[in-house]
């Protein structure tokens, strides 16, 4: 217990002493945190800019403008005479979309005959591409159960009757945990788990391979007795609590801030503080790999985007290539990305948590066995000389 606190000790003089140490894990997780989820305050897409091609000019076609004009997401900034012109605003960057409406567009409507729309969008941008398409859909399909509604009824059909024609398949839809398909509230505990791990990762590593550089193992082999738990442990404690102020900056700083928070802090706080203690001792493994902190800084500057992508963040791991669902099971984000995502965005019994706290123990015991190894082999190196 005497050598684990020496070595904590000089461990946090270290850390406090440390310029790069304070920029990494205090000062760049506020940096971070709060630039990304501001980007994403408004949660969706709001005012896509869109134009309108009407060649029908009836007042059905412009209340149709109207509509879509009248909706959160798109605001029609110009209307022009052809397509042509259409898609040189879009190619200029003018507008991101536009929406043609042809001749006898209302006519058709009134006598229920289908009418052919046509939609140019830079999906260039899917974010902004898609949710403007969506809207204009759902728009389409309101104006059109309006106008077929009158059509039948004019034509001697009761009005429960026209609804029941128009939509004789009715949907109930259930979106889990993120139930307004908010771009927010899937991209932005991404990146706040993205920017946890890549900060715990980097601050790790450096401090390991500042002690090859400088050659100090064998210092931390002297104050244990050659005992190696005490020296893993207590190199580990400021990054674990470097972790836990992490954690709480985001649960109840910058998920609210953002307004996608809608879960247990407690149940978030567990199981993160658990994925805290495996990348830590994970960042202890793969930093036996480098031999400076420049080398390490160097090698996992790109770490964490690539690593997370291929945990199933947007593509199913199922999906993947042979090499690469090889790749994404040797790394702790595999287990942890899709919980750590379903807890943010809803309250939800820990229970469903356990397959993934089991894997993440494993994990654990995997790194810590392989640091006691290398450092045994490193004893066992530094007493033959």
């Amino acid at each position: 217990m005497k050598a684990f606190k020496q070595i904590l000790l000089r461990e946090f003089k270290r850390f406090f002493k440390s310029k790069d140490l304070i920029l990494i894990c205090i000062i760049a997780p506020f940096i971070y945190s709060f630039g990304i989820t501001y980007i994403y305050h408004k949660q969706n897409p709001r005012d896509i800019k869109i134009a309108i091609v009407n060649q029908d000019k009836s007042s059905v076609s412009r209340v149709y403008g109207r509509m879509i004009d009248s909706t959160p997401e798109l605001n029609i900034v110009d209307y022009f005479p052809s397509t042509y012109a259409a898609y040189n605003a879009i190619f200029t960057n003018k507008i991101d979309l536009f929406y043609f409406i042809p001749n006898n567009f209302s006519t058709n409507l009134k006598r229920a005959k289908s009418t052919f729309a046509f939609i140019g969008a830079n999906a260039s941008n899917f974010m902004v591409s898609s949710s403007a398409i969506k809207t204009i859909v759902m728009t389409s399909q309101f104006l059109s159960s309006q106008v077929l509604t009158k059509f039948l009824i004019k034509n001697g059909i009761s009005k429960n009757s026209a609804l029941q024609m128009i939509q004789p398949i009715k949907g109930n839809f259930k979106w889990m945990f993120n139930p307004t398909k908010t771009y927010a509230n899937f991209f932005v505990p991404f990146v706040l788990l993205a920017i946890f791990q890549q900060i715990l990762i980097v601050a790790v590593c450096h401090t390991m391979s500042l002690e090859t550089q400088e050659k100090t193992w064998k210092d931390l082999y002297k104050i244990t007795n050659n005992k190696i738990l005490p020296i893993l442990f207590g190199k580990a404690v400021p990054y674990l609590l470097a972790a836990l102020f992490m954690t709480l900056l985001f649960i109840f700083l910058v998920f609210p801030f953002n307004s996608i928070f809608q879960t247990s802090k407690l149940n978030l706080l567990f199981l993160s503080t658990i994925y805290s203690f495996v990348i830590v001792f994970f960042a202890m493994t793969i930093s036996h790999l480098f031999k400076s902190p420049v080398v390490s800084l160097c090698a996992l500057t790109f770490y964490s985007m690539p690593v997370l992508l291929i945990s199933g963040f947007a593509w199913p791991i199922y999906m993947l290539p042979a090499y690469l669902k090889f790749a994404a099971y040797i790394f702790p984000s595999t287990y942890f990305i899709n919980i750590f995502r379903f807890y943010s965005l809803n309250t939800i019994w820990l229970g469903y948590a356990t397959y993934c706290v089991l894997n993440l123990t494993i994990f654990f015991t995997i790194c810590l066995l392989a640091n006691v190894i290398i450092f045994k082999i490193k004893i066992n190196k530094n007493k033959s000389r």
